[in-house]
């Protein structure tokens, strides 16, 4: 019977569940991906997940090794628990033990850019770059950071959360609380908080509808829409300004973007990109990479698949 490991991936309104073989050497995953909406209980979600990896294995007539899992964060890792989910609002779920409960298996979690950052380094945009840097852009802004082949986790678990560097102490509100966050201003959350300030009624000055989300404010910006333009450069801004950050910090092989809003939005990638070189050492701006995620949106599926790897070795050694 082919051993198979689970990779999942929790968002803030999608979640994504895979399986594949092991030792895992490439993507996508074995078979076909089951996606649904993240319900909000997090008891509902845990079963939704243990129903798709029950049918993916069951369809490759295989055993369930272990299962990897990416989950917003802050996270206590060994333990398996989210400990606040900010975009979720989940406080102290145990999402590991009770993933594992019920589906029989070992469960390991981490932060999601912290998967999605193991999954390019090892499976795309990032191999053979040292170190690498993921940053997804959706609902939030997250980061992890691959260095020697090792996710770097910090004292606290919260190394590279360059979303939550404040550039601006009187800017807006972000998820964590506090003001002028990089996410604040460049998320797909962020920016959507924005739009409803900038247009509090329903349609704009000359009529249309007013922008509602990141797509809609992109797409505003590109028409030649003032506030759009000034909320779009703003964002860019704060991006760049993180991207400075990293590079200072780090000096990394690569930054690979990913997320709904860092993959659908590839020009306010590349001007933030841009103007990140501005804010640096010049050796730094001119050895600054900043790439496409490679795996898509299957990242943090793929970092999932090799963390589950990991504990099926693990659990089969003598």
């Amino acid at each position: 019977m082919i051993r198979l490991v689970g990779a999942v991936d929790i968002g803030a309104t999608k979640t994504l569940v895979g399986v594949t073989p092991y030792p895992i050497e490439a993507w996508p995953a074995r078979g076909p991906l089951i996606r649904f909406d993240t319900p909000p209980d997090p008891a509902a979600c845990v079963e939704r997940i243990g129903d798709a990896l029950e049918r993916l294995v069951g369809s490759e007539r295989g055993a369930l090794a272990a299962v990897g899992c990416g989950t917003p964060g802050p996270l206590d890792r060994d333990r398996g628990v989210i400990v606040h989910s900010p975009n979720q609002a989940w406080r102290d779920v145990p999402i590991g033990p009770w993933l594992s409960e019920r589906v029989g298996a070992p469960v390991v979690i981490d932060d999601d850019a912290r998967t999605g950052a193991l999954g390019e380094a090892v499976l795309g945009a990032g191999a053979g770059a040292d170190p690498v840097v993921y940053l997804t852009i959706s609902s939030g802004i997250g980061s992890g950071i691959v260095l020697g082949g090792t996710l770097v986790a910090g004292a606290h678990g919260l190394a590279g959360e360059i979303g939550h560097l404040v550039v601006d102490r009187e800017g807006p509100r972000c998820a964590c609380g506090n003001r002028g966050c990089v996410e604040a201003f460049a998320s797909g959350g962020g920016i959507a908080r924005r739009a409803r300030l900038a247009w509090p009624h329903a349609t704009t000055a000359d009529g249309r509808p007013a922008p509602r989300s990141a797509a809609d404010v992109f797409r505003a910006a590109r028409r030649g829409d003032p506030e759009a333009r000034r909320l779009t450069d703003e964002a860019s801004w704060a991006l760049a300004l993180g991207f400075a950050s990293l590079a200072a910090v780090l000096d990394p092989g690569v930054i690979v973007v990913g997320g709904s809003v860092g993959l659908a939005q590839r020009g306010f990638v590349q001007r933030a990109a841009a103007l990140a070189g501005r804010h640096v050492m010049r050796e730094s701006a001119v050895g600054l990479r900043v790439t496409r995620a490679a795996l898509g949106g299957a990242s943090v599926l793929a970092g999932a698949a090799l963390l589950a790897g990991h504990r099926a070795s693990e659990t089969s050694m003598p």
